[in-house]
């Protein structure tokens, strides 16, 4: 069976564990919380869905509102699949204001989206130049690290955006969870699976659960393994 060759192969699920062009999710029975993040940083992979402020950079706030308004429209274009169009409306924003680092990580997401996965690092690269401490870039490296199979620095990037954003910071203990698996860390992956599933509280990264049946079908726990594969599917 498939949980049998889990508890006998490595079957962590691959990368990328996401979608790129993201969309709003439905929020858990226990409703949602208003956003506290800016309107434009709400379709940026790693900010949707966020309820807290720590994602807030003030040099996103002090982007002038023509910048804001192509990243808006960047957004709008990423969530049709317009890979090229939405690069050029996020270059224009760029342009209006370098010091943008949201632009600088969504910038990072279209490309990787494009598969252009050096250039989307140097973007995210350049997010955490603009402003040190702004989470979502370190996320973006952590993502595009894992494309590289290179799970040492996945794992140090993400441990990184969860020391500046540990609240309800999802894909921070996903991407650590999915490292720690890949470095033969289980028991630790198992601990940031499930904090990742106690962050999700809208249910946007699904895979985690896909993440946790394997660990339970590596230690053997089937019937634990068989529920997780249920609530992916749910």
């Amino acid at each position: 069976s498939l949980l049998a060759q889990a508890g006998a192969q490595d079957t962590t699920p691959a990368w990328p564990m996401h979608d790129s062009s993201p969309q709003h999710a439905t929020p858990d029975v226990g409703g949602s919380i208003p956003l506290l993040i800016t309107p434009d940083e709400s379709c940026l992979l790693w900010t949707e869905g966020k309820t807290d402020a720590a994602t807030v950079s003030a040099a996103n706030l002090k982007a002038p509102p023509a910048a804001h308004d192509e990243y808006k429209k960047a957004c709008s274009e990423l969530k049709a699949k317009h890979y090229p169009d939405a690069e050029a409306h996020v270059r224009k924003a760029i342009d209006l204001d370098p010091a943008y680092p949201g632009a600088w990580a969504l910038l990072g997401q279209v490309l990787e989206a494009s598969q252009k996965f050096d250039d989307a690092k140097n973007a995210c690269s350049h997010a955490t130049s603009v402003d040190a401490a702004y989470s979502p870039a370190y996320l973006c490296l952590s993502d595009l690290a894992g494309q590289n199979n290179d799970w040492q620095a996945s794992l140090e990037f993400a441990y990184r955006s969860l020391s500046l954003d540990p609240i309800q910071n999802a894909y921070g203990h996903f991407y650590t969870a999915v490292a720690r698996m890949h470095l033969g860390q289980v028991s630790q992956a198992q601990e940031s699976a499930l904090d990742a599933v106690d962050a999700d509280h809208q249910h946007r990264v699904p895979q985690i659960h896909l993440l946790l049946a394997q660990i339970y079908g590596q230690q053997g726990d089937l019937k634990n393994a068989a529920e997780q594969l249920r609530t992916y599917l749910k």
